[in-house]
């Protein structure tokens, strides 16, 4: 009967997860939204504060800002760089811990052939319901209270595998198969620690709320620099704001890898096909 309940309770969930996902989605795509906006009337503000300077004061009043505007470009080309690669490193790292914690799982599973058989049966289910709290962890990622009490309950699992196999291993006599078994063992629970610490770990919000105002800065000057012509660059102005918001929003779209278009799923894959190797 469990079983029969089982693949409904998924759907529902997966259904659940999906929606929590295009809300943060349509949120991610609000805040581009909402910068490009802002930065196009930046543009528009500073191309007619720039022509108000020029019909007061003639050509002159423009003034010379080139040093200025070349260093705060500079700038906020630097950071986008430098955001833009944390963010994509921290998103790679995120996705190796993945495959080399199903690596260290399947060794594990593949070394307790070593134990005496009547041992075995135990801690293979436990192994099993163990990688099934770490793709439930994945699916309930965004309801904070039930992650916190999986990670408590896959904690629980660590401990009760780790019991039994050393006490397995101790029986068993032979010294190498503890050291064979347990090191597999301790680094997919290491691995487990470190993907929780890893999913924690995003660019500072001060840093973004930086980049914003800085493009936002870098938008009052570009615009201005357009106040020579009688009519303002649309075209320049729309490529300018579009390149600015959709780097920020790729740079969210990394930090955050169960939302938004840049996902962890293809990775994925390789959790679930080493749960259906665990049958």
């Amino acid at each position: 009967m469990v079983a029969r309940r089982l693949p409904a309770v998924y759907s529902r969930r997966h259904q659940c997860r999906r929606l929590v996902e295009m809300s943060e989605i349509l949120q991610s795509a609000l805040l581009a939204l909402g910068l490009f906006s802002a930065l196009m009337a930046a543009q528009y503000m500073g191309w007619a504060v720039g022509r108000r300077r020029i019909k007061r004061f003639g050509e002159g009043g423009k003034g010379s800002s080139g040093a200025v505007e070349g260093a705060v470009f500079a700038l906020l080309g630097l950071l986008l760089a430098f955001t833009f690669s944390g963010a994509n490193s921290r998103f790679e790292q995120r996705r190796d811990l993945v495959v080399q914690q199903v690596n260290a799982l399947g060794t594990a599973w593949m070394r307790l052939d070593l134990l005496p058989a009547e041992d075995q049966p135990a801690i293979r289910d436990l192994m099993r319901r163990y990688v099934d709290g770490l793709q439930q962890l994945v699916d309930e990622a965004q309801e904070k209270q039930a992650a916190m009490d999986m990670v408590a309950g896959l904690q629980q699992l660590q401990n009760d595998i780790w019991a039994k196999a050393v006490a397995s291993a101790h029986r068993d006599g032979r010294p190498q198969v503890a050291s064979l078994l347990l090191p597999p063992l301790n680094d997919s629970f290491d691995f487990t620690t470190t993907r929780a610490a890893m999913a924690r770990m995003h660019v500072h919000p001060g840093i973004v709320w930086f980049l914003v105002a800085l493009g936002i800065l870098a938008a009052l000057l570009a615009g201005q620099a357009q106040a020579n012509s009688e009519r303002s660059d649309l075209l320049h102005m729309l490529i300018f704001a579009g390149l600015i918001a959709a780097t920020l929003y790729f740079i969210m779209d990394f930090e955050f890898p169960r939302l938004g278009f840049i996902t962890l799923d293809s990775t994925d894959v390789f959790m679930r096909e080493l749960r259906a190797s665990l049958n």
